[in-house]
């Protein structure tokens, strides 16, 4: 009798222990693991991932950078050209298949080093990368 309480115990904890992620929570825990793993990420000489965060709500995935040097400039964000290219990055992305497979926004921000400002501030929906 005690044999058969302690496997049925032992069990009940095995598979309550095995339930399995939702796809809001493993994008959380990719989120959460970047920043606090590989935070902040040097991208290239003038541009620095510092941060992503996930709002669960409205599906959207946030990469928060930092420009300096030559690139901190705002003449250079709001460029249609700069907007098309990260639009082609999400569209072409391997890494984000299956967040686009659910529907997910992708918000970048660009901020200045020097000023502190935004000098881009794009979200990209489901019908921006299709």
């Amino acid at each position: 009798m005690k044999k058969t309480a302690l496997l049925l115990i032992l069990s009940l904890t095995l598979v309550s222990g095995c339930r399995k992620q939702t796809f809001d929570e493993r994008v959380q825990a990719e989120v959460e693991h970047f920043n606090v793993k590989e935070a902040p990420k040097h991208m290239d000489i003038y541009t620095t991932l510092d941060s992503m965060n996930y709002d669960q709500p409205t599906q959207t995935i946030g990469y928060y950078y930092t420009v300096n040097g030559i690139a901190d400039d705002s003449e250079l964000f709001p460029a249609e050209a700069f907007q098309q290219q990260l639009l082609q990055n999400v569209r072409s992305s391997l890494q984000l298949k299956s967040h686009k497979e659910h529907g997910c926004n992708f918000r970048y921000c660009y901020i200045s080093q020097t000023t502190g400002r935004p000098l881009l501030d794009v979200t990209f929906t489901p019908e921006d990368y299709k």
